[in-house]
């Protein structure tokens, strides 16, 4: 069998695409209608908007304002910085924006319509060459550029809303092959670039995926007209355009992919994350959850479409990953397609995007095959072998394989609608019914409170502007600064938007995949942990009157990290916890320095500099959990109350001591597994050995301390068997 892939056909009709473009804009202005009333103050999505908003402003602030890399900064998770090797960068996006960055959202919403019209335009060039009918070529440009799989990334991550280079490579490449010409060798070079750095790495892998896929099934087929030397050159030329144009960025980002950064990148790449992120079958086939005509019935599939049960625990829906639905009239015209193929007894035109979308459709199903989220089937898919392979498995979703089963539906459902409209006399007005038929079945329109819902203000407190004026090289606390109780990273996210106005450091930070070191750095500040207890709707940890260990560690840590301000953003809390942590922060820090309706900042470095590491603190080191019999596993257990639990490995506490002197270690301690010894070291000398029994008893030894930090260690004599437990741990002057 030789594929036709007929490249090029037509000469290009400037004006066409012209009035295609105008028209995939005019759709999206009128479909995305919030964002266009809210062109300048407001952008689609959440916390990844926010987060994506900070990747814009970052790639040329980094370049120009602090001439470093942009992939490493030291102004998130400050003071230990973050590797942006895996972050979602988008670096040529925030080059390309900056004369338009006086203004974030419109910065933002340019890149997010022009990704209507540009998917649109390129798949029309596409589709045009592949059937000579601009009629079906418009028709495919709206299918790809409104999917549904592209609607539910765009209004909710900008680095996968802007695809539309995926088509315009897979024409380039295809190009190449077919016509030979070095044009479209350099074409690909260009396009490859663009949508790893326009839009995300991982969108780099998967074209890489699709162009080695490509040649595979082309050569299957047709191999005398593919290993020829025209090839060979055009291969080499694509490599060393890759290679050259892109090394400004290559020469920034290789050194930083690294160990840590690779095994960061690799968080939550297990089989049940994989087919979190994974399609199933229901989703190919039930209307998009952010389908406005159909978003009240999605509901009733909701859990079963896009959540997941696995492994005997539940996961929370992932309606934006696991979007999938192709629409019946566009199945219609793909099969309508295949049907003339088969009658002609030939696959010329369409057997590529065939075994091309199958192959995807395969790989966007992750590693099982889900009937719906309530029903895995043992069934392997081609997502089991694909996760196997070493840096190819980085794409942790595998439903995003669905952009390239989309292109191919499209290119299909253009051959079908040119067979179709070759039989009628008006293909103009057929072409104007299957579009309206298509957004019907794509519309993302949003209305009422759910079309709020998928907007974010981008307004940012004075407050933040006015920091960036004093002089001086501290960092900023916004509270909360952990993920929210359902794992969300608004408000982290949000803080990190409003360092795009301060310049200043931030503890804390929303990255594509945050490390454990970096949840441990703020973790071990008391307040950063007693905010997000309130924010999960219990009690601030601290109980009244305060502890002064807590709030002496607090101090030292934030002193540690050099904060001199300290904000509340006030929306996060209701009026009681509002209470609860205000009262606090005035009672340790003093008034207040900027309030509003929305935020709160105190300045904290005057305090710091009096109270910070004058006596003796002391916080738990290692993985530590809180006791089953305190508190189970629930965020909202009070720590200062509840008994800590140890098992196979080495776990601690640190002291910190102003100066040298004896101190006196009191716990009460017990040992599941019957008696156990359980051994105590300082640093490397051994302190003494405590003899735990199934009773809860008191033990009390004496350590040196030096000046700093001290860390005291407990190592079990049979640590891979027993779990042991503690708690009313004090630390006193001996």
């Amino acid at each position: 069998m030789k594929f036709d892939l007929h490249l090029p056909k037509l000469e290009p009709s400037h004006r066409t695409y012209l009035m295609a473009s105008l028209a995939y804009l005019a759709i999206a202005l009128v479909m995305f209608w919030n964002v266009t009333a809210n062109f300048g103050s407001a952008v689609p999505g959440s916390e990844d908007a926010y987060q994506s908003l900070w990747n814009l402003w970052w790639s040329h602030y980094s370049l120009f304002s602090l001439h470093q890399s942009i992939y490493a900064t030291k102004l998130l998770f400050y003071p230990l910085g973050a590797n942006l090797a895996s972050q979602t960068l988008m670096p040529l996006a925030g080059l390309f924006t900056w004369p338009l960055q006086w203004n974030m959202a419109v910065a933002f919403n340019t890149l997010f319509f022009l990704s209507f019209v540009l998917s649109g335009l390129f798949t029309f060039i596409l589709a045009e060459q592949v059937t000579g009918n601009r009629y079906a070529a418009f028709i495919a440009g709206l299918i790809f550029a409104f999917s549904p799989v592209h609607i539910a990334h765009a209004v909710s991550q900008l680095d996968w809303a802007t695809v539309e280079f995926i088509p315009l490579f897979a024409l380039a490449m295809l190009g190449m092959v077919r016509t030979k010409r070095k044009s479209y060798a350099a074409l690909a070079a260009v396009s490859f670039l663009l949508l790893t750095f326009m839009g995300d790495i991982e969108q780099g892998i998967m074209m890489v995926t699709f162009a080695i896929l490509s040649f595979a099934v082309l050569l299957f087929f047709q191999r005398k007209d593919l290993l020829n030397r025209k090839t060979y050159v055009n291969l080499g030329i694509f490599a060393a355009l890759v290679i050259l144009l892109g090394s400004p960025l290559f020469i920034q980002l290789i050194p930083k992919l690294n160990s840590g950064a690779l095994s960061s990148a690799s968080q939550l790449s297990d089989v049940a994350h994989n087919m979190l992120y994974s399609d199933n079958i229901a989703g190919y086939l039930l209307p998009s959850y952010y389908n406005l005509l159909f978003h009240s019935a999605s509901e009733s599939y909701y859990n079963q479409t896009y959540g997941l049960s696995y492994g005997g625990a539940e996961y929370n829906p992932n309606p934006t990953e696991k979007t999938a639905y192709i629409g019946y009239s566009v199945l219609f015209l793909a099969l309508f397609a295949i049907y003339v193929e088969t009658k002609r007894k030939r696959f010329d035109e369409t057997g590529y995007w065939i075994v091309m979308g199958i192959i995807f459709f395969l790989l966007s199903l992750g590693p099982f095959v889900q009937l719906t989220g309530q029903a895995v089937t043992p069934l392997p898919s081609l997502g089991l072998v694909y996760r196997a392979i070493p840096l190819f498995n980085l794409i942790r979703e595998p439903g995003r394989f669905d952009f390239v089963v989309e292109l191919c539906v499209a290119v299909l459902a253009a051959i079908g609608f040119s067979r179709l409209s070759n039989q009628k006399k008006n293909p103009f007005l057929y072409a104007v019914i299957f579009s309206i038929i298509i957004l019907i079945e794509y519309n993302g329109m949003p209305a009422g409170a759910f079309g709020k819902s998928m907007l974010s203000s981008t307004q940012i407190p004075n407050a933040y502007y006015e920091l960036s004026k004093i002089p001086g090289n501290f960092s900023i606390l916004t509270l909360p600064a952990l993920p929210g109780p359902t794992g969300s990273f608004y408000y982290p996210g949000l803080e990190m938007y409003y360092q795009t106005a301060s310049h200043k450091p931030m503890i804390g930070g929303y990255t594509s995949r945050v490390n454990s070191t970096q949840e441990l750095s703020m973790e071990n500040v008391p307040l950063i942990d007693s905010a997000a207890y309130l924010e999960y709707g219990e009690n601030f940890v601290y109980p009244y009157p305060i502890m002064e260990n807590y709030s002496n560690l607090t101090m030292l840590w934030l002193a540690e990290y050099n904060v001199g301000y300290v904000g509340v953003i006030r929306k996060a809390y209701n009026i009681s916890e509002q209470e609860q942590i205000m009262s606090y922060l005035v009672d340790t820090f003093g008034n207040e320095s900027y309030q509003n309706a929305n935020l709160t900042v105190f300045s904290v470095g005057r305090t710091l500099s009096a109270k910070a590491g004058r006596s003796i603190v002391s916080y738990t080191i290692g993985n530590w959990y809180p006791g089953y019999d305190a508190c189970g596993q629930s965020i909202g257990c009070n720590q200062t109350l509840a008994s800590l639990w140890w098992g196979p490995s080495v776990r601690g506490i640190m002291v910190y001591s102003p100066n040298q002197t004896s101190a006196d270690v009191r716990i009460k301690a017990l040992s599941l597994g019957g008696p156990e010894k359980v051994y105590v070291y300082e640093g490397q000398n051994p302190v003494t050995a405590l003899n735990l029994t199934s009773v809860d008893k008191n033990y009390t030894f004496n350590v040196t301390l030096v000046q700093g930090f001290n860390p005291i260690a407990f190592y079990g004599q049979n640590s891979t068997a027993s779990e042991y437990g503690m708690d009313n741990i004090t630390i006193s002057r001996g």
